[in-house]
């Protein structure tokens, strides 16, 4: 029986020590892993906040499109250029 409670007890040291060895080899490897999952979700968010944010940015630029593309849009923002109509005569002010 002495040597059946010897076998246990060294097959139970290999395992744990077995395990041990698996743990720290693997611990690395998920620290890596978890660092670059955590990078990528801030760099996720991130851009999904830029994505917003251009889209927001396009619906403004649409609105403005739909303006200028008006003959009284078209008219505002030649004006907003500096041109002038035919035969009108620009406004100076001098400071």
């Amino acid at each position: 029986m002495a040597r059946t409670g010897r076998l246990t007890w060294g097959w139970s040291l290999a395992l744990w020590l077995g395990a041990l060895l698996l743990a720290v080899s693997v611990t690395p490897r998920t620290v890596v892993r978890y660092t670059q999952w955590r990078q990528l979700r801030l760099e996720t968010a991130q851009l999904e906040q830029e994505l917003l944010a251009l889209q927001q940015q396009e619906r403004i630029l649409q609105q403005e499109l739909q303006r200028v593309q008006t003959p009284p849009g078209r008219e505002s923002l030649a004006r907003q250029r500096g041109w002038i109509r035919k035969g009108e005569e620009p406004l100076r002010i001098n400071p």
